[in-house]
């Protein structure tokens, strides 16, 4: 504001001292009788003089005199408004005064979120796909972009209306501070930039600032998550490793990896039908971050690994190397894709990429065709390709971030789904295909505490106990039939149950992860929250709603 202390002062001594000379100077009313302007009159004029309006002379018509001290102050006047607003004008449009204009309305509506939220450090691809997910599930979101333009395409989406945002750097303590850090209901960050080094940084910043909230950072550099780990980051997100993993698991258990895809897809989305990876030679082009791991997870699988990379001084590191793009027909011929049974698309560009399937497609039509994809705006090349499998970094994250924040449970079931044989794996994959009807399910966890224990302790009052089978049926159907989901696990205190049994009892406090369909969701939230229907549920008796009727009832 210092630079319109000038201009303001200038405009006002000149509007003063107009006004004070247009006072002085008598003039003659319509009775020819001698006349001063009252201070209201000469301040009014002088106002529409300055801005040229000019609305006439008031409150009687001038005389010469009058009119040659408004020639005289006519100059001085327009000159002194013009560049008062000229000043003005050039203080809004400078690009300093604007960020400090908007990141006061953005500390603004940070103050006034009084929900749980989350910092979302990054609006690229990944952050844009978490910050979605996460809107989705009734949670609230502040971001901090570098990109300028990213910002203001953000804005002008009507999903991220109401999604404060600024831009900054993540990495700055003071603006992680303006975005709510240290509010009580702020609830975690969670780092997507592209650089690892930057959400190193912020996760460091975060972990000393506020260690009791949770962090979530993006990492696909080895040494840089395991320095995250270090100072005890909540979850670390390698979208490579992750995806690398799990094209081992569906080489060694492609039930266990039908049962994964179909937890973490997109509710609603059709199911995958069973992925087998060939267990015969493999080519991958590309070995860099994303193609060391996929090499790495196929030679633990015992499968021979041939490499094509452009870079020579990766070679001397595999066994079996061709130096090469992977785009050329005669360096996928010297790699061996007449006998190979699979190959990766796993350079960094996806031009590249989709040029591999094409070339490799065109030699060998009967290979199984993994593709890496880094921009969301190829998606559907992609999936015109024909690739079997495409690792989609954003997606992959999203999800992670997604599932780390809105359903932990979901993890720990993943992670002893792997652990355990192929019997139980079975026994979920038929469980969900029951009830799916080929879409994928809904992920939704209820604890049992407040009102819905208040219904508990109500029904166990009246009956002898409540088992998981008293919510998992529809109690607004005469046929009370069973819901369309599956129970994964019942958390109790430190103790878990991997895919209860219908006949378990619920105890206050239970935590209970279900994946199904929505209208599930809805109908067992009802029976949660009603303790009438819950009751029926469990005794098979419906209590009259009224309180008179339920006190005959009961005598």
């Amino acid at each position: 504001m210092r630079r319109m202390r000038s201009p303001l002062i200038i405009l006002m001594l000149v509007y003063f001292f107009s006004v004070l000379a247009l006072v002085s100077v008598p003039g003659v009313d319509d009775s020819g009788q001698p006349f001063h302007m009252s201070a209201l009159d000469a301040a009014y004029f002088i106002a529409i003089m300055q801005t040229t309006i000019g609305f006439g002379e008031i409150p009687y018509d001038f005389t010469d005199s009058q009119r040659l001290l408004v020639f005289l102050l006519l100059l001085p006047n327009v000159v002194a408004w013009l560049y008062s607003i000229g000043t003005l004008l050039g203080l809004i449009l400078d690009k300093q005064f604007q960020a400090a204009f908007l990141r006061n309305r953005f500390g603004s509506h940070v103050n006034a979120i009084k929900e749980p939220f989350y910092i979302v450090c990054g609006f690229g691809n990944t952050g844009s796909m978490t910050v979605t997910g996460l809107l989705a599930r009734g949670i609230r979101t502040v971001v901090i972009e570098s990109e300028e333009k990213t910002v203001r395409r953000m804005m002008l989406k009507d999903r991220f209306a109401h999604v404060p945002a600024v831009v900054g750097r993540g990495r700055d303590r003071q603006l992680l501070e303006l975005a709510g850090l240290y509010k009580e209901n702020c609830m975690g960050v969670i780092a997507t930039t592209n650089y690892d080094q930057v959400n190193l940084t912020i996760a460091i910043t975060v972990k000393l600032l506020r260690p009791e909230i949770s962090v979530l950072a993006r990492s696909e550099n080895q040494r840089v998550s395991d320095n995250m780990a270090s100072f005890g980051t909540d979850a670390i997100i390698d979208p490579y490793r992750i995806f690398a993993g799990r094209v081992s698991l569906a080489l060694s258990s492609p039930v266990k990896y039908l049962v994964e895809d179909w937890l973490i897809s997109v509710p609603g989305s059709e199911l995958r039908k069973v992925v087998e990876p060939p267990r015969g030679p493999w080519i991958v082009c590309g070995a860099g971050r994303f193609g060391g791991r996929m090499i790495k997870q196929l030679q633990k699988s015992g499968l021979p690994v041939t490499v094509v990379d452009v870079h020579p001084d990766r070679l001397p590191a595999y066994e079996r190397a061709v130096l090469g793009r992977g785009t050329e027909e005669h360096t996928l011929e010297a790699a061996g894709i007449a006998d190979a049974e699979g190959i990766v698309a796993s350079t960094g560009d996806d031009i590249d990429n989709l040029s591999i399937i094409m070339t490799a497609r065109h030699l060998n039509p009967r290979l199984f065709f993994i593709a890496r994809q880094d921009e969301r705006q190829h998606n559907e090349l992609f999936d015109s390709s024909g690739a079997d499998l495409v690792a989609r970094r954003s997606r992959i994250v999203a999800r992670q971030f997604l599932s780390a924040v809105t359903t932990p449970l979901l993890q720990s079931f993943m992670q002893h789904l792997r652990r355990s044989d192929e019997k139980f794996a079975e026994r979920v994959a038929a469980k969900l295909k029951h009830v799916l009807q080929n879409r994928a399910p809904s992920i939704w966890v209820f604890e049992l505490k407040g009102e819905i224990a208040r219904n508990l302790r109500f029904v166990r009052a009246r009956s002898s106990k409540v088992v998981l089978e008293h919510i998992l049926r529809n109690s607004r159907s005469e046929e009370n039939e069973f819901l369309p989901c599956v129970c994964l696990t019942l958390e109790r205190g430190a103790q878990r149950k991997f895919l209860p049994d219908n006949e378990v009892e619920l105890q206050i406090h239970d935590r209970l992860l279900f994946a199904g369909r929505d209208e599930a969701r809805r109908q067992m939230l009802w029976t949660l929250q009603d303790s009438h229907s819950l009751m029926g549920n469990a005794t098979g008796k419906h209590l009259p709603r009224g309180g008179l009727w339920r006190w005959l009832s009961e005598r």
